[in-house]
């Protein structure tokens, strides 16, 4: 057994993951195979006493710990976390960037174990020289302390490669694909990909492909009668050769910049590795020893960044409230019914809207089950945050529920939650929850949660069944009035008119400009089409206000009419 163990004494591990945006405020979690030998290798080139430990012994060592992924003891109470700083650029201009961090008790470590592997006396003492020099791991803030155990300690492994690794030893144990601190599998693990080093022998077969195809590119291209000589061919392969050397080492220690010279996008000595984690989350995991009722009940907002290139469009609005809905229950988990098979949420009620048979709530006219509400805060006509908002507010299985929502995706064939484990990913945003409140705490950010009179459309309004002889207005009108939100006998002050246009980001938008149908293929929708509408009511309401067909995901959602773009 072999295991490195790092303490921070900051208590925060800062480091983005390979290919992210560092303002998508990703945590690379846990701290990548690839990561950790490049911090080794960097430790030995900057402060390792060279006359003692040669480069040929480190890139042996190198080897030893690249043949199979480590698993990981990870701290349990981990926050995902991030500030915000304004960069100054040119100009007297500023930039946004966001700075995001695990933050764990500075006591806790994180051991990286490799469970088979044994080390030769030589290697072990490289090993230990190297650790006792490393000062951080990720970036430059990630201050840590590292050392060396050949013996198992008092950690739990909770993290592991999903995907069995050979290793030609058995230790008696049954690996699950990772068991939580209490030594049992934590049923809300998801699935991460880590960059991770290719084991030797499969670096030096890829790397004959990669030469070989090189080689083979420019036969295709060769004009000349006579093929090349050996030499002329060396010469024409050597970029791709340059970023192709013979040993894992060397690969290892490449900078950035040769191979995305090159045209990659990652290094050609690389994998991602598939392992099972307990999702990170914005709140500390522990239990309250007092539950509060009042607390449990007071929030009835949550507010989450939505990041990722490319944002999704503001037009493309129901798509992210039913996919922000999918990934909440798939958080929740699932019941199934041993005699039918049939699988059912364990979601609470504010997220299903449905009774105990899974029908839609019928004596729910005032809509208290949750809205799922995607914002365009900076009006460049994309998605940058998502609001979930519940009348009767969240309790604290709801909320807990919100809280491990890091993220969504959608695949080829059709959405998908946070939940589905799948290669084919199109699309996919990462969430970060900034915080639960109430209308008020959040009105001067979201808009649409401010108290007005008179309000417009912000996406299309769709009448939730056939539309009577008044149109959109009407339909408008009566659900104003089943909702409770105007009094019958104030129905006469209520005024609601048809506007042709709304305006994003300068440009003038229809109706049939925007994504009008829900995924759900077996629900009726007598509307299709939808308009935009101005709606004056007799009092001052407060926010949010929405509508007609898909209101819970973004559709029929109205904005406060001084909240209008200028432009």
């Amino acid at each position: 057994m072999l295991a490195l163990v790092f303490t921070f004494p900051a208590g925060r591990y800062h480091a983005t993951p390979w290919g992210r945006h560092v303002n998508e405020a990703d945590v690379a979690w846990p701290p990548e195979p690839w990561r950790i030998l490049r911090a080794l290798a960097a430790t030995w080139f900057r402060k390792a006493d060279r006359d003692a430990f040669s480069e040929d012994a480190l890139a042996a060592l190198i080897d030893r710990l690249a043949e199979r992924p480590p698993d990981y003891a990870l701290p349990v109470s981990v926050v995902h976390a991030h500030s915000r700083h304004y960069m100054p650029q040119a100009a007297g201009d500023t930039k946004l960037v966001f700075d995001a961090f695990a933050r764990f008790p500075a006591a806790e470590p994180i051991v990286v174990e490799w469970p088979y592997l044994t080390l030769e006396d030589d290697a072990l003492a490289l090993l230990r020289h190297l650790a006792e020099r490393i000062g951080y791991l990720g970036r430059a803030e990630s201050w840590a302390v590292c050392e060396v155990r050949t013996e198992k300690g008092p950690w739990t492994i909770n993290c592991r490669a999903s995907a069995p690794h050979d290793s030609g030893e058995d230790d008696g144990s049954e690996d699950d694909g990772g068991e939580d601190d209490g030594g049992e599998m934590d049923e809300r693990a998801e699935t991460v990909r880590i960059i991770a080093p290719l084991p030797p022998t499969e670096y030096a077969k890829e790397r004959a492909r990669l030469l070989a195809a090189a080689e083979a590119r420019v036969l295709a291209s060769w004009t000349k009668p006579k093929p090349p000589t050996d030499k002329a061919m060396a010469k024409l392969i050597a970029p791709t050769a340059a970023i192709l050397p013979e040993r894992l080492f060397d690969a290892l220690a490449l900078d950035t910049g040769d191979f995305q010279r090159q045209g990659w996008n990652r290094p050609p000595a690389s994998k991602d590795e598939l392992y099972r984690r307990v999702p990170l989350s914005p709140l500390p995991r522990r239990r309250a020893s007092r539950p509060d009722k009042a607390e449990t009940t007071g929030f009835t907002v949550a507010r989450f960044l939505l990041a990722g290139r490319p944002r999704p469009r503001i037009e493309d609005a129901v798509k992210i409230g039913e996919l922000m809905r999918l990934a909440t229950l798939a958080r929740c988990g699932w019941n199934t019914d041993p005699a039918t098979g049939e699988r059912r949420s364990r979601a609470p009620q504010v997220f299903l809207g449905k009774d105990a048979d899974g029908r839609p709530l019928a004596d729910d006219p005032a809509h208290a089950h949750a809205f799922w509400l995607p914002q365009d805060a900076d009006g460049d006509g994309f998605i940058d945050h998502v609001v979930v908002y519940a009348r009767n507010g969240f309790d604290a299985q709801a909320r807990a529920a919100l809280d491990g929502v890091t993220r969504l995706w959608l695949r080829e064939r059709g959405r998908r939650s946070e939940e589905d484990e799948a290669p084919d990913i199109r699309q996919e945003w990462r969430l970060a929850l900034e915080g639960f409140g109430t209308p008020e705490s959040f009105e001067a950010d979201v808009p649409f949660l401010r108290t007005s009179r008179t309000w417009v459309s912000a996406t299309p309004f769709l009448a939730s069944g056939h539309l009577k002889g008044g149109g959109h207005c009407a339909e408008a009108r009566r659900l104003l009035i089943r909702r409770g939100i105007v009094p019958a006998d104030q129905a006469h002050r209520l005024e609601v008119t048809e506007e042709k246009a709304i305006r994003i980001n300068g440009r003038d938008r229809l109706p049939l400009h925007f994504h009008r149908f829900r995924a759900n293929r077996g629900e009726a929708q007598l509307d299709t089409a939808g308009t935009f509408l101005r709606i004056t009511l007799p009092e001052a309401w407060q926010g949010p206000l929405a509508l007609g067909y898909a209101c819970h995901f973004g559709l029929g959602l109205f904005m406060p009419a001084d909240s209008e773009p200028d432009d």
